[in-house]
């Protein structure tokens, strides 16, 4: 079976993982103390002393971090070092082989740091996700991320390199034509980019070749950056327009990977538990949750093994939802699925809605909807004033009567599964940007502006 023998954490029982994390984060808090003073400051403020965590409660002691304490870390860096990898960081800068960098769409970029130790642990979960999915080294694989620092450039593509795969670096920057016409020529086994931007280069294979996107002789989709290729309705959308099988995934330059197999309704393969802790949290209070099967929580993990930054009781904001129950590839290990971000989430009289749930909803309308959305709110924050303002792309040649019936069924369907009603403005195909990028579905301006883009 596909699942069986990817990672070596599945020929083990969970007694014996729990022990082997155990043995390697002893060690990983220690040296994080002595090398970082990011790390050693935090222990130092609360009385906290590696010595003092001789059990799993014990480094719930640990105080966690997120996006907003790892950029001030770098700002302190700057102002102590000239540079932002002082606090964080365990090495000497010129033990750097790499930089990676968020696409700062929330704020100023986050930055990581690699080792030569380092990227071999990032190439092996990477290989592990791959070897899951059925790609071969020497496949060709068209990347359709940014050709940049980000995390999804340069990061991305020199794990796929050291997997062995044969890269077709076109980028995103060049445009769909561009992209589409090496699809055509070289015949790559898998495309690499964000679900929109599978989406939005499908709808142009037509146009731009003449061609439909099934023509292309891609066999795997493999998305990342942003909610939508785990959502069922989405994935239909892509699956569907390319005739290849779409995986949706999430790791490259830190230890939390995984990624799904492909079987309807699968959630993502936890690949990396012998090289990351995983904790949920409640996103409000912070109180920890169990991990247990179905339990839902805010994702904090901590990296094993790692030398240049190693990340500590880390949260990226994720909400996630774990699965102890084997999958019928073969998997037998944990699994989850993203539900969305705690600073996505929407309460709309006292309704949490996730934006990445209104688009599945939305993308099931397909063809009379593209899936492109927005939600539009007047002012940042979790809550909503009534109604919530969403913006729809409609499908092609879609007019008149046709829209208000599209409008009464998408606010009727709305209501029944997410328990919404939003005010909805129908848009025709290509109005919302697409992004190599994370595309933000949410965005904050005056709700007289919500019909356009």
């Amino acid at each position: 079976m596909i699942g069986e023998d990817i990672s070596p954490t599945t020929r083990i029982s969970r007694e014996e993982l729990r022990e082997l994390q155990w043995r390697r984060l002893q060690p990983q808090i220690a040296y994080n103390y002595a090398k970082s003073p990011f790390y050693r400051e935090r222990f130092d403020a609360i009385g906290l002393q590696p010595a003092d965590i001789r059990a799993w409660d014990d480094f719930q002691r640990v105080p966690t971090m997120d996006k907003h304490d790892h950029r001030q870390a770098q700002e302190e860096s700057i102002r102590r070092f000239g540079h932002p990898f002082g606090m964080l960081c365990c090495v000497p800068t010129e033990s750097f082989t790499m930089l990676s960098a968020t696409s700062g769409t929330s704020g100023t970029p986050t930055f990581y740091t690699l080792t030569e130790p380092d990227l071999k642990v990032y190439s092996e979960l990477m290989a592990r996700k791959l070897r899951l999915i059925g790609l071969r080294p020497g496949d060709r694989v068209l990347h359709g991320f940014a050709l940049s620092m980000m995390v999804g450039g340069q990061a991305v593509l020199q794990l796929l390199k050291n997997y062995g795969a044969c890269i077709v670096p076109v980028g995103a920057e060049v445009g769909s034509r561009r992209l589409l016409e090496f699809a055509r020529l070289v015949r790559p086994r898998m495309l690499i980019c964000t679900p929109s931007y599978a989406e939005y280069v499908a709808e142009k294979c037509q146009e731009t070749l003449g061609i439909p996107a099934t023509d292309l002789g891609l066999e795997l989709i493999v998305c990342g950056g942003e909610p939508g290729a785990s959502l069922p309705d989405v994935r239909h959308v892509i699956e569907s327009a390319y005739g290849a099988k779409l995986h949706d995934y999430t790791g490259a330059v830190h230890t939390f990977h995984g990624i799904t197999c492909g079987v309807p309704g699968g959630m993502m393969h936890y690949v990396s538990e012998d090289h990351c802790v995983l904790e949920l949290q409640d996103p409000e209070t912070k109180a920890p949750i169990e991990l247990r099967d179905g339990a839902v929580g805010e994702m904090v993990y901590t990296e094993l093994g790692i030398e240049a930054t190693p990340l500590m009781r880390y949260s990226l904001g994720d909400i996630i939802q774990i699965s102890a129950q084997p999958c019928s590839c073969g998997w037998r290990g944990l699994s989850f699925a993203i539900l969305g971000r705690s600073d996505d989430m929407l309460i709309v009289k006292g309704v949490n809605v996730y934006p990445a749930a209104i688009r599945n909803v939305v993308a099931s309308f397909a063809p009379r909807t593209t899936g492109q959305i927005r939600v539009v709110l007047d002012k940042p924050g979790h809550k909503v004033t009534p109604p919530l303002h969403l913006v729809v792309e409609h499908g092609a040649d879609l007019q008149g009567s046709a829209l208000a019936t599209l409008d009464a069924e998408l606010q009727t369907v709305l209501h029944d599964q997410l328990k919404i009603r939003p005010a909805i403005a129908l848009v025709p195909p290509g109005t919302l940007q697409r992004s190599s990028h994370k595309t933000k579905l949410v965005e904050v301006r005056a709700p007289s502006e919500a019909g356009g883009p």
